[in-house]
């Protein structure tokens, strides 16, 4: 009776030892598990994509680089779009609900260059609901390691056909073929190049030292003085205006106060007003400049009438009519005013003298 308790005791022992093994076990499992443990709250949406590109079950799901869950499951979809042709259920922690949305999007990428696939999920805006468990989320293609491959292929290929023409055009640039063979293989034309360089040496060197007209620009201090005069007799030009500019701003002077006084355009522009006016009254024919350049011809008859007459006048003195044509004509007339004048100058002469004679008076009565 002692032998079976002492069995049955060792018996629990091992039972106590294996289930707090297990219980353990669990607990280290749920921790080292962190948030995508066993026993974290999750739900599933759905990912379609046009291939699985290598994904597999248990794969990653990244949300902007942080894990959120795994790939439940991947198979063929029985839908007809071709961005439809796998159906990848997404099995996604609680905790990340908030913040993957309708326009969240899923594609498959790679960690590393030949790696593992994944996916991976964009962060949804605030407009948009959150995504309940078997939403559906429509993958992107972001370009696999096949497609990489395959360009590297096509680069390669173009790589090998570019090397095959360096080689042919280096082997013609050997031969002396073409503008750049003929420059690298003819010594004829390396000859004209090195006398073209010895002559462009000598014309250096007579330039620098020699009495030619560049040499007197390098060399000659004269002309370099005659230059610096010029340009400081320039300068002091340049000085000059710039004085004479800044008094004319500041209305000193004749061209300062045509340029500066208000007064001076104000005169200005009132003489050109009445210059204006004045012209306005020519123009309607007032006055006797307005008249005389008027389109009346009354006037201008009246005038040509006149002259006329004047001309007639003249005409006749000339010819000796009349009283004034007369005196310019007729030498007697003449003769008989002198003569007058003569007989004038007597009497006033007697006068002077004896001014009794002419002023006495007799008074006599009866």
């Amino acid at each position: 009776m002692a032998k079976g308790h002492a069995l049955a005791w060792k018996e629990l022992r091992v039972g106590i030892l294996v289930i707090s093994s297990i219980v353990l076990l669990a607990a280290a499992i749920f921790f080292i598990g962190g948030d995508t443990g066993v026993f974290t709250p999750k739900y599933k949406v759905t990912a379609y994509f046009s291939s699985a590109n290598g994904l597999h079950k248990g794969a990653l799901v990244l949300l902007d680089g942080v894990t959120v869950g795994n790939v439940y499951s991947i198979k063929l979809s029985d839908q007809a779009t071709a961005e439809r042709s796998v159906d990848v259920v997404l099995q996604l922690n609680k905790s990340f609900h908030e913040l993957i949305r309708a326009n969240s999007v899923a594609t498959i990428g790679t960690v590393g260059v030949l790696g593992d696939q994944q996916v991976e999920l964009t962060r949804g805006t605030a407009d948009k609901p959150t995504l309940e468990d078997g939403g559906i989320i429509q993958g992107q293609d972001a370009g696999d390691i096949k497609k990489v491959i395959s360009n590297t292929n096509d680069v390669v290929a173009n790589l090998g056909v570019l090397t095959t023409k360096m080689g042919t055009l280096l082997d013609n640039v050997n031969e002396g073929k073409g503008t750049v063979g003929m420059l690298l293989t003819d010594k004829g034309l390396y000859n004209r190049f090195n006398s073209v360089a010895d002559k462009a040496n000598d014309l250096v060197y007579d330039a620098h030292y020699g009495s030619g007209t560049a040499g007197k620009l390098i060399n000659d201090p004269e002309l370099y003085n005659s230059v610096k005069a010029k340009i400081d007799r320039l300068d002091n030009s340049i000085t000059r205006v710039e004085s004479v500019l800044a008094k004319i701003d500041r209305g000193e002077g004749t061209i300062g106060k045509f340029v500066n006084d208000p007064a001076l355009y104000n005169k200005a522009d009132k003489i050109v007003t009445n210059f204006g006016n004045i012209s306005d009254r020519i123009e309607r024919g007032e006055g006797t400049v307005g008249k005389l350049l008027s389109k009346d011809d009354t006037l201008y008859n009246d005038l040509r009438s006149t002259l006329t007459r004047v001309d007639a006048l003249l005409k006749s003195v000339e010819n000796g009519e009349g009283t004034v044509g007369k005196l310019m004509k007729d030498a007697n007339l003449y003769n008989s005013l002198i003569q007058t004048s003569s007989e004038m100058q007597k009497l006033m002469y007697d006068f002077r003298q004896n001014p009794k004679k002419y002023l006495t008076i007799n008074f006599r009565l009866f």
